[in-house]
């Protein structure tokens, strides 16, 4: 469930978000979404608390998933000189959680829209190069980079698809520079060009002066514009102004990414500023308040036919009234703010539908480790799986479950379960060992992969021990959970780890479209004097795929550049990626990125793994889809041991890594609440809480692993209290 913090801020802000903050309190109502506030913000907020953005709202902010804000700027209830610039605190907000892009929506009587995109950081709008040249002079610098105007192209594309899906009618994006005068006009042309290649899209091109004067002319408006930030905010007012009143536009600024902060992704409000001489006096629009609550709930998947809803209600209203002073025809009477509020939220409910699109959602439960370890022993065991060999996969997930590696703990048992009763995991013999020396082959027999995947650390620990170094191969395995625990476990030995798998195909290489190769996690794990090891465990995709499911289960969008559709084409919607749909990107994502070294790595681990294990490739490898009839996934594995006492004094290694480790962690941080941090270090504190308070366990997770208790018979134990 998405939450939404209210900051109504000054001048007209309390009165436009008055009825869109009625809308989201009903839908909180019915569990559709979470509301908190209203915050203080804006220079209301410095004149009660010295600052602009006060510590509280900073903190439900962090809390929220977005932003619903009113306008910051002059008061009427403020004096003059209390808060000479009340700017700062959108400016804040903005460079808080990184909200480089701005999306604006402008609809039309007629029943068009156009939507503005452009950067809001970089360029000539941001600030962030402006300097004093002494008294008389001053200068701003206009620079732009390949990524940041691919950013935006590709967040213009993605509004473009989701307008062509609601409406069944391709539309159109034009571009829009100044390339025959800048050099950053010539560069953002080009990039535009090439982004719309890359996504399947026919771009127009226009200088700023042809595409001003089409939107002041009457000409026919594309579906969507995209530009750089100060032109965007210029043709965004212009486009206002033809629709019929400056609050004919809802602006979302938004982070293409997982959050750099708290929660928040978006900060979503009417573009029409403070207006404090319009201000407490009940006739200002209040269109524009609930056109940034459709904004912000499309914005979200879960809550994203809400949104078309809002949007609809809200052109109902445009085209036949009631209006306020700004819209009325000549001879009409102007409505009053909360009349016309009041009929887009009549016509918000005439248009039907459930208003709740997902389930409330629930705190997880809180399991002990022990507790979860012992059931997980006794599911496995209960359908037909050694009871040593159902302690390994005990073992194995509860290291995930302590140290927060959620996607990889015990939410993946239902899988195994399902895995054995298809016959795709066998459950009978033991894996077998070959080779002489310091090198060795396992062969899994098909049977489940932590038992496997134990048994070779064991030999390659054995290995190194005798040899200096112990390379083993697995193949014939399944899944073994995660890397990082068989490191972990050497690490705590005193050895050096090194722990490769492949997996079934969810990754498109660089430059193609379809599912190759899997998402072939690489893990290291180091011994540290007076501190757990360091393990670095990670995917060589962009993501690892359980992040795809966490986004499905809590229906959020997920970042550009975490994979594409069935089309091959960039999206931030799980659903069109996970499961099967389409494709994870490789690390990188991209050209600009090095998308080629992702790639690289992924490859590598699967010559590794399964090429040197003599293990299936590429799509031969199975999934943890387990259906009746697939054969044994035939995952393949690498564990490489090293005892450092062959180079030197051990203990020399691991006071080595303490004082790296130390030294990173002494750094500067960009951000003081952000201090730079180890690999493993996240995990360390994870696991120290989490012995302490439980392993949780979110709702669905806990009810598919409640069902799996009934179906076995083994009920799961007593929650823990925190």
């Amino acid at each position: 469930m998405i939450r939404v913090a209210l900051l109504p801020g000054d001048g007209i802000g309390e009165e436009v978000l008055d009825g869109p903050a009625r809308l989201l309190r009903r839908l909180a109502a019915d569990g559709a979404v979470e509301v908190t506030g209203p915050w203080p913000v804006g220079a209301r907020a410095a004149a009660a608390t010295g600052d602009v953005l006060p510590a509280e709202t900073l903190a439900a902010c962090d809390a929220a998933d977005a932003v619903l804000l009113g306008a910051v700027g002059e008061d009427p209830r403020v004096p003059d000189g209390v808060c000479p610039r009340p700017e700062v605190a959108l400016h804040r907000l903005r460079e808080r959680y990184d909200l480089r892009i701005s999306v604006r929506d402008v609809p039309f009587r007629d029943g068009t829209e156009l939507t503005v995109v452009r950067n809001l950081i970089g360029g000539s709008y941001g600030g962030a190069d402006d300097r004093w040249l002494g008294e008389d002079e001053a200068a701003d610098v206009l620079r732009l980079t390949r990524r940041r105007i691919a950013e935006v192209v590709h967040t213009a594309c993605d509004v473009l698809a989701q307008r062509s899906a609601r409406s069944g009618v391709a539309g159109r994006l034009v571009s829009v520079d100044k390339a025959n005068l800048y050099v950053t006009g010539r560069l953002w042309r080009q990039v535009a060009g090439e982004v719309a290649r890359e996504r399947g899209v026919d771009v127009e091109h226009r200088y700023v002066d042809r595409a001003a004067y089409e939107l002041g002319s009457g000409a026919a408006v594309p579906d969507v514009l995209v530009t750089e930030g100060l032109l965007g905010d210029i043709l965004s007012d212009l486009a206002a102004g033809r629709a019929g009143s400056p609050a004919l536009c809802g602006s979302a600024s938004v982070h293409p990414g997982e959050p750099v902060r708290g929660r928040c992704v978006g900060l979503f409000e009417p573009a029409h500023g403070s207006a404090p001489r319009r201000a407490l006096r009940g006739q200002v629009d209040p269109l524009g308040g609930f056109l940034a609550l459709a904004a912000l709930l499309r914005h979200f998947p879960a809550t994203r036919a809400l949104g078309d809803r809002v949007r609809a209600a809200v052109d109902r209203v445009l085209q036949g009234g009631p209006w306020t002073y700004d819209l009325a025809p000549e001879g009409t009477p102007p409505a009053p703010t909360g009349a016309v509020a009041d009929a887009v939220l009549a016509a918000f409910d005439d248009a039907g539908g459930p208003a709740v699109p997902v389930a409330v959602e629930e705190p997880p439960v809180r399991v002990p480790a022990d507790v979860l370890a012992g059931w997980t022993t006794a599911v496995l065991t209960a359908v037909g799986v050694r009871r040593q060999h159902a302690g390994d996969v005990a073992r194995v997930l509860g290291y995930a479950d302590l140290s927060g590696i959620d996607s990889h703990g015990v939410a993946r048992l239902p899988a195994y379960v399902r895995g054995v009763r298809a016959g795709a995991i066998a459950t009978d013999g033991e894996p077998t060992v070959s080779g002489e020396g310091a090198v060795a082959l396992v062969d899994g027999h098909g049977l489940l992969g932590h038992p496997v995947t134990t048994l070779a650390l064991a030999e390659a620990v054995h290995r190194a021990r005798e040899h200096g170094v112990g390379w083993v191969n697995v193949r014939d395995s399944s899944h073994h959970g995660a890397s990082g625990a068989y490191v972990f476990e050497a690490a705590a030995q005193g050895l050096v780890g090194l722990a490769a798998t492949n997996t079934g195909p969810v990754v498109a290489p660089a430059g193609g479209a379809r599912p190759y190769l899997g998402t072939n996690p690489l893990a290291l794990g180091v011994p540290v004097a007076g501190e757990k090891p360091m393990v670095f465990d990670m995917a060589t995709s962009a993501v690892a795929a359980g992040k795809f499911e966490i986004a499905l289960r809590a229906g959020r969008p997920v970042p550009l550049g975490w994979g594409v559709d069935a089309d091959g084409r960039p999206t931030t919607d799980p659903a069109a990626v996970f499961p099967g749909r389409g494709a994870l990107l490789p690390l990188g994502s991209d050209r600009e990125r090095s998308v080629h070294k992702g790639y690289g790595l992924a490859l590598l681990v699967e010559v590794l793994t399964a090429v040197l294990g003599r293990g299936p490739t590429g799509p031969g490898v199975g999934n943890l889809t387990f259906r009746a009839g697939s054969g044994h996934p035939g995952v393949s594995h690498l564990v490489v041991v090293l005892d450092p006492g062959r180079l030197g004094d051990p203990a020399e290694l691991s006071a080595g890594a303490a004082r790296l480790l130390a030294g990173l962690r002494a750094l500067a941080p960009v951000d003081p609440e952000r201090p730079v941090r180890t690999p493993g270090q996240r995990a360390a504190a994870e696991r120290a809480l989490r012995r302490v308070h439980g392993v949780p366990l979110d709702a669905g997770t806990h009810r598919a692993l409640q069902e799996l208790a009934g179906h076995v018979g083994r009920p799961l134990g007593v929650p823990a209290r925190a």
